[in-house]
């Protein structure tokens, strides 16, 4: 289904500054924008983590990792992103956290 906010997107996704500074930080702005774009498409991507109830509306959590590329020294994060459906109108998602994964023990 298509909204009048943008013919071409299911959902409205946006970076929190927290997170967008965090990514900066582990050098994954760049895979970053590119979800925060998959989940205008597909917000309900990643593995749902629950559904919490914000005000009158009921907002999911889900998880969506990120891979590594060590050829550009990007590693691997897991990024929690929190999708409202509407109404209101239009859905929302709001990426919120960028984690970097544990690395394995040698």
């Amino acid at each position: 289904m298509n909204y009048p906010h943008d013919p071409g997107t299911t959902a409205i996704a946006v970076i929190t500054d927290r997170a967008a500074q965090r990514a900066k930080e582990l050098g994954v702005a760049e895979a970053l924008e590119a979800l925060r774009g998959e989940l205008e498409c597909r917000p309900r991507l990643g593995r749902h983590i629950r559904t919490v109830t914000e005000g009158p509306q009921q907002v999911e959590l889900h998880s969506t990792r990120i891979e590594g590329n060590p050829t550009i020294d990007r590693p691997p994060v897991n990024v929690v992103h929190a999708f409202a459906p509407a109404p209101p109108w239009p859905p929302t998602v709001r990426i919120a956290a960028v984690v970097p994964e544990d690395r394995p023990e040698r």
